[in-house]
């Protein structure tokens, strides 16, 4: 396993499972073999055709207990067009009973598997799924919109668990739109104290998505920007100032 990939939403609905589904899907085509697990805590929120018949549900169990073996793991997984996927919690109570080490024990069994594993590990910080994305993930990404709120509770957020916990991370800002009523760039960079991975700009259809259950890797913006990341996992030994890049 090359790299875990963790993504983190200041709050809901500002993109982190567009963002994190839409690179495993990318890795994915580039001939990567990817896992992408659905960790928010929540239900129904993927852009994905799920046969629904396994969930991380049916891993608690053992992962509670200590062991996951390569062989559980892989009868609870979906592939779709090649990429292996792990749904989401059926009902979101049961996120609250998995352990802050779920990934470390998920994961022990597959660890030669795949190239990459990508988390959508949504925004709740009292979840054991989220700690333990943030503890298993070796590069984290935290998405924030331009609104007020998801900015306050993503400083919150990098205050409260990040900062006590050591870890940090590049800020994605989705959805973004150069509007003067709005936060620009430098000021959301300035608030959240974070150096930018990339920026994704605002991109209609977004209910389209969900009714076709597809990503919006389909749209020249949308995939332009998320390529950007995509590119920088490919390239080996890349500058730490890459990551600086300016893409709108």
């Amino acid at each position: 396993m090359k790299k875990i990939i963790g993504f983190f939403g200041g709050d809901g609905q500002v993109g982190t499972t567009m963002a994190a589904q839409s690179l495993a899907e990318l890795l994915q085509q580039r001939g990567q073999r990817v896992l992408y697990i659905m960790g928010s805590g929540k239900f129904g929120d993927e852009f994905l055709n799920l046969e629904g018949r396994h969930s991380i549900d049916d891993l608690k169990a053992a992962v509670r207990s200590g062991r996951v073996s390569g062989e559980e793991l892989f009868q609870n997984l979906e592939e779709i067009k090649g990429l292996w996927v792990l749904p989401a919690v059926r009902n979101p109570l049961t996120a609250r009973y998995f352990p802050e080490n779920t990934y470390e024990v998920l994961l022990a069994g597959v660890f030669d598997e795949f190239d990459y594993v990508v988390i959508d590990s949504g925004c709740d910080a009292e979840l054991g799924l989220f700690i333990s994305a943030v503890n298993t993930a070796d590069y984290r990404f935290f998405v924030t919109t331009q609104q007020s709120k998801s900015l306050r509770r993503l400083v919150l957020l990098m205050k409260n668990v990040m900062q006590p916990l050591q870890k940090e991370g590049s800020l994605i800002i989705c959805k973004y739109m150069k509007d003067p009523g709005l936060l620009l760039k430098r000021d959301v960079l300035t608030l959240c104290e974070m150096e930018e991975a990339f920026t994704v700009p605002y991109v209609e259809y977004g209910w389209q998505a969900e009714m076709e259950s597809k990503s919006l890797l389909r749209y020249g913006k949308f995939y332009k920007a998320m390529a950007v990341l995509a590119d920088i996992f490919e390239q080996e030994g890349q500058k730490e100032g890459l990551w600086k890049k300016r893409f709108l």
